[in-house]
């Protein structure tokens, strides 16, 4: 869960201006935080601009889809159900793959995984990936596994003890599960460059490892303006750790350096602001709306990409 300390008691201010990637935008006292249904449904918009999809009979016993980052789908059709009955004809499969923590923010779906003792804590990412098949609108289930295969080169190379999780969206928000219904399998014999998932069906998966750090670690406690705290994320973008995105619910490494991302929406677009810091034990941010960015969705995407 998000920690949260609202620390204006209302808008106090009468005119402010925010800066924009685009253009200036002028506030007054009648501006009024945003919903968020509305911020969750700019996140939900992140994830559909990261869809492909492909049509295939599902005949086919062996259909493979190859992605524009070389990852491949590997799909029994001949194993696809509805309700439970075999099916005949076109299917459409929809297939989301993230890799870039810019997307993962822009969707949304940042790298924080359950540990057993129920904390939360960053994880290393070897890919995001969403699966669905469906037919005449209608979403299938399959009895076999779907095969994914990327390239390692996608999330920066080959790392050692990628395990497998599952995403799990409770109130708009995701979490990684750790799980033994499927794994992940690197072959430095033959295929040292690819990660290799089976997974048992359809919806979000992870190729990660706990990120372990070996430090004290210290919970992030994020300010912000009031009445933003349902409709707001704050992100942790450490430097130099190119395939992990973690949020404020998770505990982090004492002495870490990375970016504090306070992300909200104003009139269908992103607001956001950037704050560069070193992180001390009992870790505490204050955000202010005079320090915000507004642009659309591939402006806040270029704006994060640039941080390293």
């Amino acid at each position: 869960m998000k920690k949260y300390s609202l620390f204006f008691t209302g808008i106090i201010f009468s005119v402010m201006s925010l800066q924009c990637t685009n253009k200036e935008m002028t506030i007054d006292e009648s501006f009024a935080p945003p919903s968020a249904e509305r911020l969750n449904a700019l996140f939900d918009q992140g994830v559909t601009n990261e869809k492909a999809f492909a049509h295939f009979d599902s005949s086919l016993t062996n259909y493979i889809y190859t992605t524009a980052r070389g990852t491949t789908v590997k799909v029994n059709g001949t194993c696809l159900r509805l309700n439970g009955a075999p099916i005949t004809g076109t299917v459409i499969l929809e297939f989301v793959e993230i890799y870039d923590r810019a997307k993962m923010m822009a969707s949304n779906k940042p790298t924080m995984g359950k540990k057993v003792s129920g904390e939360q804590e960053m994880l290393l990412s070897g890919g995001e990936f969403y699966i669905n098949i469906k037919k005449d609108g209608n979403t299938l289930t399959t009895t076999c596994p779907i095969v994914v295969e990327t390239s390692t080169a996608n999330s920066g190379g080959t790392v050692a003890g990628m395990q497998a999780f599952n995403g799990v969206i409770a109130n708009s928000a995701l979490t990684w599960e750790p799980t033994t219904s499927w794994d992940v399998v690197t072959n430095v014999q033959t295929n040292p460059n690819k990660y290799v998932m089976a997974l048992p069906g359809f919806g979000w998966f992870n190729c990660d490892k706990f990120s372990n750090y070996p430090e004290p670690k210290t919970t992030i406690t994020a300010n912000v303006p009031a009445g933003y705290g349902s409709a707001s994320q704050v992100f942790i973008l450490a430097k130099n750790i190119p395939n992990a995105l973690g949020t404020t619910a998770g505990k982090f490494p004492v002495g870490m350096q990375c970016y504090l991302i306070f992300v909200s929406e104003s009139n269908g677009n992103f607001m956001w602001i950037i704050k560069e810091q070193t992180l001390a034990a009992s870790h505490t941010i204050y955000f202010d709306l005079k320090d915000a960015k507004m642009g659309k969705s591939a402006d806040f995407v270029s704006n994060i990409s640039q941080l390293n």
